[in-house]
């Protein structure tokens, strides 16, 4: 058999396999968000929604919306909803529109041409509804762009970004950190100061009455064990946007986590407690000279925290109850 001839037979298979696969789609966005419903909750396919998908979305459609807000000329900010049928190999067959905006255009794009983690069934349905409610939109929330928002499985995150600072998760990923600043032209490696985020566990028993008094204890244990001569003290606490504050600890002579070998540098610390999570806020700084600056950048970073469950009214990703 020739070379043409077994080509047109793959080609011919693998049409099959995609009309066979089309012919068993949902017809329309209504019968899709049905199924995606049901999927969410099936025994089958809920581990891997909330174990699989919804983590894996988080972490790269956050800064996808991000970037969708900071190019498109005139974001719209309405709600929207869509659809994705994911096929076995990961690949989207198809995408199901409620409306659309100029964001989920953007968003859309940007799914459609994904692979994502093969499901256990197939077609799988991932309905994205993005709805921003009254809050502001993320382009909004500062002068440079959209805010950064970190997703988990049951809540998500945002934090205040000051001018003249950006941020990156990938840089703070290779690093163990969920999230980094550092002022513009800098990277989380090089620059003088820089401030980063991570959640914390705090050792408490099914009668602790104050999980953040317990990691708070617990994390400046750890920064004494790994610097003796540190010194610990309070600063005032930083109010955050949805209510609350951060809680500050000072801490002069510690050990730059990017540079062990460094030593002496001057840290905030900001312990932020939701009954979900504990987050941890963190300036390092290597020139006390800049303190000044730095501190003022890191108090915004924390007054601008929003913290989202899934009962928020105007949640921008989708929530695994």
């Amino acid at each position: 058999m020739g070379l043409m001839s077994i080509l047109r037979i793959v080609s011919v298979v693998l049409l099959s396999s995609i009309f066979s696969m089309a012919s068993d789609l949902a017809k329309t966005f209504q019968d899709a968000a049905a199924l995606a419903e049901a999927q969410e909750k099936a025994d089958a396919t809920k581990d891997y929604f909330s174990k699989v998908l919804l983590p894996y979305y988080g972490q790269k459609y956050g800064p996808v919306l991000q970037s969708c807000f900071g190019t498109v000329q005139q974001p719209d900010s309405s709600s929207f909803s869509f659809v994705a049928a994911i096929g076995s190999d990961g690949r989207v067959a198809r995408i199901y529109d409620d409306r659309e905006t100029n964001i989920s255009k953007c968003l859309r794009d940007a799914v459609q041409h994904d692979v994502f983690p093969a499901p256990p069934v197939f077609p799988y349905y991932l309905h994205i509804d993005m709805k921003f409610g009254d809050a502001p939109p993320p382009h909004a929330a500062s002068a440079d762009g959209a805010p950064p928002l970190i997703v988990a499985d049951k809540y998500s995150y945002t934090f205040g970004v000051p001018q003249g600072w950006e941020f990156s998760f990938e840089q703070a990923q290779v690093r163990g950190a969920a999230l980094a600043f550092f002022p513009k032209g800098g990277s989380f490696n090089n620059s003088s100061s820089v401030i980063y985020v991570n959640e914390i566990g705090a050792p408490c028993s099914d009668n602790c009455l104050s999980p953040l008094s317990q990691a708070i204890a617990a994390t400046l244990r750890d920064a004494e064990a790994e610097s003796p001569t540190i010194e610990v003290a309070s600063a005032a606490p930083v109010k955050i946007k949805d209510g609350g504050q951060g809680t500050i600890r000072i801490l002069r002579g510690a050990t730059d986590p990017r540079d062990p070998k460094q030593g002496k540098d001057q840290e905030a610390l900001a312990f932020i407690g939701h009954d979900e999570t504990i987050i941890l806020v963190v300036l390092t700084a290597r020139d006390r000279g800049t303190w000044e600056h730095d501190f003022a950048a890191f108090q915004q970073v924390v007054a601008g925290h929003r913290f989202f469950t899934c009962n928020s009214p105007d949640l921008a990703v989708p929530c695994s109850r």
